[in-house]
């Protein structure tokens, strides 16, 4: 991805934790090494009370404004755990 896209990708997913209550924990970071081909820019992990708070966040306007932007403009792998 490009600096700036990479740079409002991170943005756009940085502002839901102010956005969507329903976030309990929020966190970002840049990748930190040179590139390789299996490495992504950033990474995000995140946790909700329970299924149905994180299907709320997951149809919240501002997630899916986040995800149409990401999906225009990078490749991403999701993972969805039940801890």
């Amino acid at each position: 991805m490009n600096p700036p896209k990479s740079r409002r990708v991170f943005e756009l997913v940085q502002n839901l934790e102010q956005e969507i209550p329903e976030i309990r924990q929020w966190e970002l970071g840049w990748h930190l090494f040179d590139p390789t081909p299996v490495s992504y820019d950033f990474a995000l992990s995140s946790l909700f009370d329970d299924a149905a708070a994180f299907q709320r966040y997951f149809n919240h306007p501002s997630h899916l404004a986040a995800i149409d932007y990401w999906q225009q403009h990078s490749s991403w792998a999701v993972i969805d755990l039940h801890v």
